[in-house]
């Protein structure tokens, strides 16, 4: 019996849901591998429907390949995502797997029951492990809306495998199984998921747009770092670590590469900004789940991350000044040694971040007085705990540590 133009529409559906997935690349979506696999899924059930008596079972063979290779797509495409993919030793052997039980149901026993059964269980079989596997990894609002799309599809195979398995067997050749209520229901579950499955990928790549837009606006492009909208952003959003109010105390560091200015007209702006680069890469490995490095702007810098106590913030901040005076810059500039000057503060309790940064600030600027190239460090003027202050000593040039009042050094600078 010749397909109907409604049965005809469950392939031309998916392959429209394809072809929709294909064309968003082309305005900057990645969607071709999702494209592609829900092309190899409406091509299997195309060829369902084609009338080709005396090729079985290679009809049956092809058609089911076509059906668990757009699964075996699809599930590759969503590990994709992790940016690794897994060998495809395993989906080899599943798509091996299911054309031998094709070939044995059809050849053995002329059941449609089987065939179908088998491909369908190994198409729960890949989905199921995809499934589980990527779901431990699903950090993003788009991982969340891909791992619900797939655990859908997952229940709606098994379902559909245990109701098939339980239901009795129809009095049906291979040929005639298409027009059945259970090869119906089949087909019409294949559109549901390309649907559902077209629908989530649409939604997650917008989300993933969206992150992308917003990680560019808040991040510094030449560092890498965030930038003040970033930070902003950040702080008002609730993510970063309670400034005061934590545990352990969180400390600024704030930093400025000193006589930046000169560097630019002597060296030029492209090797300055490679300066910039390069203490902003000094910076980036102290940023993690509780600290967050930023570029304020120009060639002013903050780190805001979690210590001890303010000794063990200026020693941080000694740390990466000695480690930027350290670096090599050939061959430009092979015999120039470039130095910062470091502000360091805790947030007291109850303190609002832009008070504890207008101290930093401060703090900077003190260092600037001392002839640059050193820390300086303190607390709140009210706070009556002592402070510390981390310097170059201008005859030896090494970095020493003395202790004195935090509100002397605010007030001296």
């Amino acid at each position: 019996m010749p397909a109907t133009l409604l049965e005809w529409s469950v392939p031309a559906a998916i392959l429209m849901c394809a072809a929709g997935l294909c064309a968003a690349r082309f305005i900057g979506f990645s969607t071709l591998r999702w494209g592609g696999a829900l092309g190899c899924l409406g091509a299997g059930y195309a060829i369902m429907l084609v009338q080709a008596r005396g090729l079985a079972p290679y009809k049956q063979v092809v058609e089911d390949a076509f059906i668990l290779g757009g699964v075996i797509l699809a599930c590759r495409a969503l590990q994709g995502r992790r940016g690794r993919q897994a060998p495809p030793y395993f989906d080899i052997a599943v798509l091996l797997a299911s054309t031998a039980m094709v070939v044995v149901s059809v050849v053995l026993f002329a059941s449609a029951k089987l065939e179908t059964f088998f491909v369908q269980a190994c198409c729960a079989l890949v989905t199921w492990r995809a499934t589980l596997s990527f779901a431990r990894q699903a950090a993003t609002t788009s991982d969340r809306v891909l791992t619900a799309a797939f655990l859908f599809i997952a229940l709606v195979l098994t379902g559909q495998c245990i109701l098939y398995l339980a239901a009795p067997t129809p009095a049906l050749a291979t040929g005639e199984w298409r027009t059945s209520v259970w090869g119906i229901l089949i087909q019409y579950t294949g559109l549901l998921g390309s649907i559902v499955l077209t629908f989530a990928v649409f939604i997650a790549t917008s989300y993933d747009a969206i992150e992308k837009y917003r990680r560019h606006a808040h991040t510094d492009a030449l560092t890498g770092l965030l930038n003040r909208q970033g930070l902003d952003s950040l702080l008002a959003s609730g993510s970063a670590r309670p400034l005061s109010d934590g545990p352990t105390p969180t400390a600024l560091i704030m930093a400025d590469i000193d006589n930046f200015k000169r560097i630019n007209d002597r060296f030029g702006h492209p090797f300055g900004d490679t300066v910039l680069a390069r203490f902003g890469a000094l910076l980036r490995p102290r940023a993690h789940a509780q600290a967050h490095a930023a570029r304020l702007g120009g060639e002013e810098f903050l780190l805001l991350l979690p210590v001890a106590d303010l000794a063990s913030a200026a020693a941080i901040a000694e740390e990466i000044r000695a480690n930027f005076v350290a670096q090599r810059w050939a061959p430009q500039a092979p015999d120039s040694r470039f130095t910062a000057s470091m502000g360091v503060t805790l947030v007291q309790a109850g303190e609002s971040f832009t008070s504890a940064l207008k101290r930093a600030d401060d703090l900077l600027y003190a260092a600037k007085r001392r002839g640059r190239n050193c820390t300086v460090a303190g607390h709140a003027p009210a706070d009556s705990g002592p402070g510390v202050a981390a310097f170059r000593d201008a005859a030896s040039g090494e970095s020493s540590t003395q202790d004195f009042e935090a509100r002397a050094a605010v007030q001296r600078g």
